[in-house]
């Protein structure tokens, strides 16, 4: 019989956008069980504007926790702190692994911290120096990140994608790129799964 296991997906309106995606798509939360071996469901909760801070301190996500704690949190999180604060790239990046730090203290079993993308449109930085702040902090996240219970994920697919991947904005993804994040978020849950022995 088939174990049920939980999986959050939690970020910024990145997330909100995938969810209405998916949900749009017809597309399967869960993974099935031909995927991993395992019956995986997926939750979305998205937080539009969110930064790290405003994210860890909203109350709705402890009480997701709470209601049930998933096995698996993806984080989608820090876009909206690296390129809308002055903070610098390391305050930032040991915000969002303290965060992580924290659902691994509240009981999840295994946190990946995704990979923060760049963006077409930036306002506050130009854009070599906010592709710079993406590029420093997953480095930094990639070097802090990685144990039995904490990972990073690369998001796979979308720079050598020969069609646009963004909407209008040049923030949020359009339906292509909303295929290939969801189809990278996946990947990162199957390698959680792997982690802790529940996959193949």
């Amino acid at each position: 019989m088939a174990v049920t296991t939980l999986a959050l997906i939690l970020g910024d309106s990145h997330v909100c956008w995938l969810e209405r995606f998916v949900s749009s798509s017809g597309i399967r939360f869960g993974t099935g069980s031909s995927f991993v071996g395992t019956d995986c469901h997926f939750k979305f909760a998205g937080f539009r504007g969110g930064s790290v801070s405003s994210v860890r301190d909203d109350g709705a996500v402890d009480r997701l926790l709470d209601l049930q704690m998933p096995a698996i949190v993806v984080l989608c999180l820090g876009g909206n702190d690296v390129y809308g604060s002055p903070e610098s790239v390391l305050t930032v990046g040991m915000r969002l692994y303290e965060y992580a730090q924290s659902l691994l203290a509240r009981g999840v079993l295994h946190v990946v911290v995704c990979q923060i993308v760049r963006r077409q449109c930036v306002r506050r930085y130009s854009w070599e120096d906010g592709t710079q702040r993406v590029v420093d902090i997953n480095e930094f996240l990639k070097a802090v990140c990685d144990n039995e219970r904490l990972s990073f994920w690369y998001h796979r697919g979308f720079w050598q994608s020969q069609r646009n991947i963004f909407r209008g904005d040049g923030v949020h993804f359009n339906d292509l790129g909303n295929y290939k994040l969801w189809r990278s978020v996946k990947g990162a849950v199957f390698v959680a799964l792997k982690r802790l022995g529940l996959g193949r």
